[in-house]
């Protein structure tokens, strides 16, 4: 498991089930002029998946995110 956390605003419910799609940027004041595809986190859970993991994200509203990356123990 890897974690990155980060201490920011936090990210609303609505957007928080959305955060994995592609193209999705939860602000929308972000533009891909401006730093932002919204594809990092659709390639990151993608390439987890495809290993067998899953990604999750834990929001606190003023507080922050936690991303985690979760993958299978090797044998």
């Amino acid at each position: 498991m890897v974690e990155v956390i980060d201490d920011g605003p936090g990210i609303g419910a609505e957007a928080a089930g959305r955060v994995f799609e592609r193209f999705y940027r939860a602000d929308p004041s972000r533009s891909r002029e401006r730093g932002g595809s919204g594809l990092g986190l659709a390639i990151a859970s993608t390439i987890t998946e495809g290993h067998g993991g899953r990604l999750e994200l834990e929001t606190r509203p003023a507080q922050g995110c936690v991303f985690r990356c979760v993958l299978p123990g090797g044998h």
